[in-house]
């Protein structure tokens, strides 16, 4: 998948404030875990935001991008998984979207 195509793709599928949080957690990812970006990463959240963020987490949780060029297609998630590690936020993103953000 061309990685230029990547930031489209979501906004297409996530509200202005998911793709907000997806750019601070994915550029959050890369500056600290360059060499494995689909290993577990974590954020502090101030407390006043709790809900929201948990909410908007949910949104990119359950998104799906699909990317298709004539007969062939790709779906894929954004995160494999997320939760609270010591009190911090925390995801993995699927080796797929880990790796077209990596190539960016």
């Amino acid at each position: 998948m061309p990685a230029m195509h990547i930031n489209r793709l979501v906004e297409q599928v996530l509200s202005e404030r998911a793709v907000e949080l997806l750019d601070t957690m994915a550029a959050h990812a890369l500056a600290r875990l360059p060499q494995d970006i689909t290993a577990v990463a974590s954020l502090a959240v101030e407390a006043d935001s709790w809900n929201d963020t948990v909410i908007l987490m949910r949104e990119i949780f359950e998104a799906e991008i699909q990317v298709a060029a004539g007969n062939d297609w790709l779906d894929m998630r954004i995160l494999q998984s997320w939760g609270v590690k010591e009190g911090q936020l925390a995801w993995q993103f699927t080796p797929a979207f880990g790796q077209a953000i990596a190539a960016r």
